[in-house]
């Protein structure tokens, strides 16, 4: 990273941006799938499914807090990888977290709601690479290795001495 300038280096390594931009082209990504429609042969073989099993579920489509659950996840997955050391730990966090997602569905399906998870596995996987490939391009806040700076750390005696004053 030496032809970088200090300037652009020092803004890499704001998890806050990086979530705000992943998270962002990954529910762009996730919402153009849903409302082309490319998912709804496969969100009605899961309702039907579903049903066949024995849940209570109505073809009413997703609820309302589908949208919510999805901001969520695609925005959270994101910070939390930025904010995790390496990779060989990123992609073990975001393959448990899309397991967990895909399991939510039929937890779900027994409060008799059908929640279709393919939009937000979707998202979510998208952010998960995003994120896992800038961190590996960019050094993260809690990659960096090195002696705290002056004023960072604090000496007992001195806290003492501040205290007792």
């Amino acid at each position: 990273m030496g032809d970088i300038p200090k300037e652009q280096y020092v803004a890499h390594r704001h998890p806050l941006t990086v979530t705000a931009v992943v998270g962002s082209f990954a529910m762009a990504v996730g919402l153009v799938l849903r409302v082309s429609g490319l998912l709804v042969d496969t969100e009605k073989a899961l309702l039907v499914s579903y049903q066949e099993a024995g849940f209570p579920l109505e073809a009413s489509g997703q609820p309302w807090w589908a949208i919510l659950v999805l901001l969520v996840l695609t925005y959270g997955l994101a910070f939390v990888l930025l904010e995790v050391p390496g990779l060989a730990r990123r992609v073990l966090l975001a393959a448990t977290f899309l397991v967990l997602v895909a399991a939510a569905s039929p937890v779900v399906a027994l409060w008799g709601v059908f929640w279709s998870p393919m939009v937000a596995l979707l998202c979510a996987g998208w952010s998960a690479f995003c994120s896992a490939m800038w961190a590996r391009q960019h050094p993260m806040p809690c990659e960096i290795v090195g002696l705290p700076g002056d004023g960072k750390v604090i000496s007992i005696s001195k806290e003492q001495g501040r205290r007792t004053g």
